[in-house]
Parts: C-alpha cells; sequence; structure tokens
C-alpha cells in the first residue's frame, strides 16, 4: 500500500508540475486583424430577406477598432457585373464597420437582393475591405458575391436539381443494376447546357468529374457527346464512351429523353467508362427521376 500511495504522489506531482510548466500563449493586441469568414457568398435572387455577410475581428477579446469597405464590380465589367439598384440593396448606412472595446468580434454586411423576375443570369460583386484602423487586414479581406438568378428557364422547365438514379449494366458477367445520384446543374455562360455530376456507374477510386449535355429548344432532349474526361485513377485516365446498343460500336453522342420536372433517361446508348481502350463501368440504360426538393 505504501508504494502504490507513492506512484499516486509522483504522478500527480509530475502532473502538476508539466502544467505549471507550460506557458499560456498571448495574442498581441498589435496582431488583431479583421476578414470576411469566407472568400465567396452566394445568395438567392428570391431570398425575399436580407443576408447578413460577416466580418470577423481576430483578437484575444473586443477592440476599439473599425474598417472600412467599398464594392467593386471591376472583374465582372461588361459581363456579369451586379448593379446596386437593381440586383441588390445594400443595407448599412455606412462603409465603415466599428468594433468596441469588451464588445462583440463580429460586424455584419446586409445585401438584399431585388428579385426582378426576368432572367438576367448570375451577377456577382466583390467587397473588398480596406483603411483598417487600430488592426490590420486579414488573408480574407475581400469577398465575392454572387446573386443567383432563380429565373433560369431551365429551372422554370423543371430540368435542374436532383435525380435518383438507376442503371442497368451492359456486361454480363457484373451483377446489377446499379444506383446512383445525380445533380444537374446549369452552365455559367450558356443557358442551354447543363452539367450531369455522374452519367456511369460509381468505378473504385474515380471522383467523376462533371458531363456536359446540351439542351433542345423544346427542352424534351438533352445530347451527351462522347470523350469527354471523367477523371483519373493513379497512371489511367478515363473518358466517357458512348457505345451504339444495336452494334455496340462506339458513338458521337447520346440522346436523353426529357420528362421535364420528372424524369431523364436514355435509353438507345451505352455509357460507359473507358479507359487506355479498355471497357470499365458503365450503363446501357440510364433512368433518372427527379428528387422532390
Amino acid at each position: 500500500m505504501k508504494i502504490s500511495k507513492f506512484i499516486y504522489a509522483a504522478v500527480v506531482g509530475g502532473v502538476l508540475a508539466s502544467c505549471q510548466s507550460v506557458d499560456t500563449p498571448m495574442f498581441s493586441d498589435k496582431d488583431a486583424f479583421v476578414a470576411f469568414d469566407s472568400k465567396s457568398t452566394s445568395i438567392a435572387e428570391n431570398a425575399a430577406r436580407e443576408v447578413k455577410i460577416p466580418i470577423s475581428l481576430v483578437a484575444s477579446k473586443g477592440l476599439d477598432v473599425s474598417v472600412g469597405f467599398e464594392i467593386d464590380t471591376t472583374a465582372y465589367a461588361g459581363k456579369n457585373a451586379a448593379k446596386e439598384g437593381v440586383n441588390y440593396r445594400l443595407k448599412n448606412t455606412s462603409n465603415t464597420l466599428s468594433f468596441t472595446d469588451g464588445g462583440e468580434m463580429v460586424a455584419y454586411l446586409s445585401i438584399e437582393p431585388i428579385d426582378n423576375g426576368t432572367y438576367d443570369g448570375d451577377v456577382c460583386f466583390d467587397i473588398k475591405l480596406s483603411a483598417p484602423e487600430g488592426c490590420n487586414l486579414g488573408a480574407n479581406y475581400t469577398t465575392t458575391v454572387t446573386i443567383s438568378d432563380d429565373d433560369h428557364p431551365l429551372a422554370a422547365a423543371g430540368i435542374l436539381g436532383t435525380y435518383n438514379v438507376v442503371g442497368q449494366t451492359p456486361f454480363s458477367n457484373v451483377p446489377g443494376p446499379f444506383y446512383w445520384t445525380c445533380v444537374v446543374s446549369k452552365d455559367n455562360d450558356y443557358v442551354n447546357r447543363v452539367w450531369f455530376t455522374q452519367v456511369t456507374p460509381d468505378l473504385q477510386g474515380l471522383t467523376p468529374k462533371p458531363v456536359m449535355g446540351t439542351v433542345s429548344d423544346d427542352f424534351n432532349t438533352i445530347t451527351i457527346q462522347s470523350g469527354q474526361s471523367l477523371g483519373t485513377v493513379g497512371s489511367y485516365v478515363f473518358s466517357l464512351n458512348i457505345l451504339s446498343m444495336s452494334s455496340g460500336q462506339p458513338v458521337s453522342s447520346a440522346s436523353a429523353s426529357v420528362v421535364p420536372g420528372t424524369s431523364i433517361n436514355i435509353s438507345e446508348a451505352c455509357c460507359i467508362s473507358e479507359a487506355n481502350g479498355d471497357l470499365y463501368a458503365g450503363a446501357h440504360t440510364i433512368e433518372m427521376t427527379k428528387v422532390e426538393e
């Protein structure tokens, strides 16, 4: 019993001594900085509310400091520059954000998007922090704000969104069917283009690259071109290979039939991952059912 008490005392004493020898790091006020929490912010045009963008003071405590900010659309001039009063309203009454000693360490910029009911495409602007008083600027002193247009015709047609997919295997020695999820997204530059996150079943080790499709004017078909990159696994480079179901020969594209808001289906072509001439994962029928949102 005496030995066990001695060991216990030695261990506790050692832990206490160890704790006492560690110096608590101090954050000096001269190192304090302000920065956006994120380098980018996305706001839905139809948000119907103010969206607050946080700017944080990084310090050991609240300080009497301030920072200015400015709106900059230089990078988007002539293309998709957002216009104040047309695409959004800045609700802050001053171009200076202030922090107080012992007060909150987060300040906010408030942006109210304007839903204009017409398709203009996504618009952007940058917010840049400047002229800090009593502090420094952090690395994230600029954030890009994107106002997403909710009037995109492909969204209105019900094509964009998340789909549950069932794919029947074209390989006789591979069990199926396969199940996965695919998201169909808009293209930022072309209104009639969409991007599929995945059009073939999972291939071990491969993170699929999005595959592009072109939507017909009547929204009833989507053309998917063969030969698009699907990514790499080690030294193997994979691409989308489309085969004719009737002849088994490569063809230039597949045509997906669309029931807007309901389904997208490919039934007359095999969509297969191919690397160095070898065929890997694939499906000869792809049935995509839209997930209700």
